[in-house]
């Protein structure tokens, strides 16, 4: 009888102990004893649970090599969800998406400039002049050099210092430098003067006038001191104008190659037997000596 006593102390005494081993449950906190937890989980819900499997289950602890392969899977199929957009398809790159962009805008651009210059319209052809300036004359950098030296004082090395003899003299020798088409060949009657602005040639009636260089046709009207002539802007802010031509098919807007026949010399006045041809050409505005640029004979 004493001994069964005795195994019923020892077994309560037991059974204290480990009641008081284990924390008491607060009334927020989950009843980890009916939770079940799936195999090769990498985390416990508690301090108490870590611990815990640490002592009774060694191994049960998770490998490092695994878990961080674990890792990298759950990353990589994170990113491939973000990638993948609502209506079921990958979403692309933004720069290749912001490069169509720029390409189509380019398009439709190039697609507009171009059908202006197929319409004969007066505000497609100021169009086109516009265009054409753009493309022909030289970007005006003398103002900006100007600009610059003022607020900065001093003209970087990338900027001309224009409007020194010295660059003046550089320009005429480039102008002249560049090979040009004489308009006729014939005999100079009438030399270069500022207030005139060009020479006056007796050539043949009739006789073929080129085009001076490259150009678009600026003007292509009749005008009181010259009669019908033609007015072609060239780059490098050349200008180039023939006078006394018979009006023939030149109409603004049309571009003409250098040493194109662009007119013909018109029929001279009664009593008179040769014609005469007027020719000037403008640098930036300016009147130029049109013999600097090309001879007549």
């Amino acid at each position: 009888m004493e001994t069964r006593k005795n195994v019923r102390e020892r077994r309560m005494e037991k059974i204290r102990k480990l009641q008081e081993g284990v924390p008491r449950r607060k009334h927020w906190e989950p009843d980890v004893s009916h939770m079940e937890f799936p195999a090769g989980r990498g985390y416990y819900e508690t301090e108490w649970d870590r611990g815990r499997a640490e002592r009774l289950e060694p191994d049960l602890r998770q490998d490092p090599e695994v878990e961080w392969n674990r890792k990298l899977q759950r990353d990589w199929s994170r990113h491939e969800r973000s990638d993948y957009n609502d209506n079921g398809g990958f979403s692309s790159d933004p720069r290749t998406s912001r490069l169509a962009a720029k390409i189509m805008i380019s398009g439709v651009l190039f697609a507009l400039v171009w059908g202006m210059f197929q319409m004969e319209h007066p505000l497609a052809n100021k169009g086109k002049q516009v265009v054409s300036g753009v493309l022909t004359e030289s970007f005006d950098i003398a103002l900006l050099s100007a600009w610059y030296e003022n607020t900065f004082e001093g003209v970087p090395s990338f900027l001309p210092a224009l409007g020194s003899s010295k660059h003046q003299d550089a320009e005429k020798v480039a102008a002249v430098s560049k090979h040009y088409f004489p308009p006729v060949q014939g005999k100079m009657i009438a030399a270069f003067t500022p207030i005139q602005g060009g020479v006056l040639v007796e050539v043949p009636p009739g006789a073929p006038v080129s085009a001076l260089d490259t150009g678009l046709v600026a003007f292509a009207g009749t005008k009181e001191d010259t009669g019908f002539t033609v007015v072609i802007r060239h780059s490098a802010g050349l200008e180039s104008i023939y006078g006394q031509l018979e009006q023939g098919s030149v109409r603004v807007g049309d571009w003409i190659k250098g040493g194109e026949t662009l007119g013909t010399v018109a029929q001279p006045p009664q009593g008179h037997v040769t014609g005469t041809f007027y020719f000037a050409v403008s640098k930036n505005g300016k009147p130029v000596d049109p013999t600097d640029v090309v001879p007549f004979d």
